[in-house]
């Protein structure tokens, strides 16, 4: 009996099924056998491209991923400069230094040419390549910031024992290059990587006859294994799902189950919550973000599906059916927050005038797409009005406050509070109301 069948008859958990958000739309001209997944959430949520590995075309597929559509290819076969080889493994870079500017960028492992090509967002332009002088069939790639300084771990898999390699990213001219800074040797089967900083964690897959995830610590010490009989054949794809301060969920893929099993644990304990499938089958890489996007303003997860498509799941209906937090996160804000010797990024900034009479101007910023409530309560906590209650993109925003309740009623003199609510964000503002 698989553990998480026993577990499930002791604990209470089971299987739920979460329903289908969409299927991305096909090329017309087909594609190959497509292998991993990244998301990169634009400035303007809108125009967000989700990149897919489409390992034997040599290539990577581009789709909206609100709308399912397919944009277009990056990259083609060959072995020079801005071609790809057998690409696998892909990450998403964001705020990275290149010419006194911050900039995206995306990572794409290349199993046959033994590298890591870097290519900027959205521009799409080749940037460089690294590892060919440590690599020799590298698969998964995880980013993590050392202080300021990004670094790009790489399994390397055809070494015995297997091996995980840390480099540096620092720009060089107009391009960027990979500085090998530390290498380990791992106890497994790799594929999949990622890194947990906060919690001083780095996860591995294990694709050997143990069947479970490796965790080593930053320094590349092995730590432990979790996950002992829950995985069929292959633990894949890695997702982390952030709710601050070493808090969240971790979402492994059970391949070989069918359909795919989709393993969640807790991000600080690694106790296992339960698991949830669809309608995907066979997946290789998932990807996940918080940010709100169109018509998925809760965020999102991504599977990859049979090796031929990418599903799309709602993170509301995943949250709702395995009894899941949900917070509103941006990478952006992420990155923002690292740099920033201020770290808010959502601020009700004022209002104008205070004291007023009979209204006042509420003026307030959004960093990143995201549901947006603006509250009046009066001093003893009872709301009295909602001023906004919308899905609002990252811009500057202002709202009239006429003086009056939800009810009509003009409000009596005396101390206000505005509430902004931007994502999980909650922020406060006074406002004195004299007549």
């Amino acid at each position: 009996m698989k553990t998480h069948l026993l577990a499930a008859f002791l604990f209470g958990t089971s299987t739920v099924v979460v329903p289908l958000f969409h299927e991305l739309d096909s090329p017309p001209e087909g594609n190959g056998t497509i292998d991993s997944v990244a998301i990169w959430v634009a400035p303007n949520p809108v125009e967000s491209v989700l990149f897919t590995t489409d390992k034997s075309d040599h290539t990577i597929l581009m789709h909206n991923p609100s709308t399912k559509e397919f944009i277009g290819r990056l990259g083609s076969g060959g072995a020079g400069a801005g071609q790809l080889g057998y690409p696998n493994g892909v990450a998403v870079g964001y705020g990275v230094s290149l010419n006194g500017a911050r900039i995206d960028v995306l990572f794409i492992v290349e199993r046959d040419n033994h590298r890591v090509s870097i290519f900027s967002l959205p521009e799409q332009k080749f940037l460089g390549h690294f590892g060919a002088e440590d690599l020799t069939e590298p698969y998964g790639v995880a980013l993590y910031w050392q202080g300021d300084q990004l670094q790009a771990w790489i399994t390397e898999t055809d070494s015995s024992p297997d091996q995980v390699y840390a480099y540096d990213i620092l720009p060089q001219g107009e391009s960027l290059v990979g500085k090998r800074a530390f290498f380990f040797d791992v106890a497994g089967g790799l594929e999949s990587i990622a890194i947990d900083a906060v919690n001083n964690r780095v996860l591995l897959c294990d694709e050997s006859d143990a069947r479970n995830v490796m965790v080593y610590d930053l320094a590349g010490n092995f730590v432990q294994r979790f996950g002992e009989g829950l995985f069929t054949i292959d633990p894949e794809g890695i997702a982390l799902y952030d709710l601050g301060n070493g808090a969240g969920y971790l979402i492994i893929t059970d391949q070989n189950a069918s359909p795919t099993e989709f393993e969640v644990f807790d991000r600080k304990t690694l106790q296992w919550l339960g698991n949830f499938t669809g309608e995907t089958r066979g997946t290789d890489g998932v990807a996940l973000t918080q940010a709100a996007l169109p018509s998925l303003p809760h965020g999102s997860f991504y599977a990859v599906h049979s090796d031929k498509t990418v599903h799309v799941y709602d993170w509301a209906a995943i949250a709702g059916v395995m009894n899941l937090s949900t917070a509103i996160k941006s990478p952006r804000t992420a990155v923002a927050e690292r740099k920033a010797a201020n770290p808010l990024q959502f601020n009700l900034l004022t209002n104008h005038p205070n004291p007023f009479n009979p209204s006042t101007t509420i003026s307030y910023r959004v960093d990143h797409y995201a549901p947006v409530y603006l509250d009046l309560y009066d001093s003893l906590g009872k709301q009295i009005a909602r001023l906004v209650s919308k899905v609002q993109p990252a811009g500057e925003y202002q709202v009239r406050w006429d003086g009056r309740t939800h009810s009509g009623e003009a409000a009596a003199s005396g101390v206000y509070f505005a509430r902004l609510t931007v994502g999980n964000a909650v922020y406060t503002h006074t406002l004195l109301l004299q007549k």
